[in-house]
């Protein structure tokens, strides 16, 4: 017997450009599954929403029993209607890039960023 989970149309939101990040459909929100909260690399990410890319943050994570297809409840706002069940796709939600600030070495300190071109000085 096969466990694998046949999927409902996932769900679009009418007006969105095609390309656009899409809904989960309810059968992966529902039923034997695991969810997890969201590693703190993956916190950020950006979200391809409205034909552009926005800043969002991924609360958890939820892999339905039976299927491949991971799931990101994901807010990119403070409204209720800027939070949802996504599917993962690349193309769709990435990692954000990270502040050069935010870039460390080998031994885990922060690496020093020099610009190409000398300042020049006051005076």
């Amino acid at each position: 017997m096969s466990t694998v989970v046949p999927l409902s149309r996932p769900r679009s939101s009418p007006g969105l450009p095609p390309g656009d990040v899409v809904c989960a459909p309810a059968e992966l929100l529902s039923g034997p599954g695991r969810c997890w909260a969201a590693e703190r690399r993956w916190r950020r990410v950006e979200i391809r929403l409205g034909g552009r890319w926005r800043p969002a943050v991924v609360e958890r994570w939820r892999l339905h029993q039976g299927s491949m297809r991971w799931v990101a409840l994901v807010r990119w706002g403070a409204g209720t209607r800027e939070r949802a069940w996504v599917l993962y796709e690349p193309a769709t939600v990435r990692q954000a890039p990270r502040p050069a600030d935010a870039i460390t070495d080998t031994r885990g300190t922060a690496a020093l960023t020099v610009p190409a071109v000398p300042l020049p000085r006051p005076g």
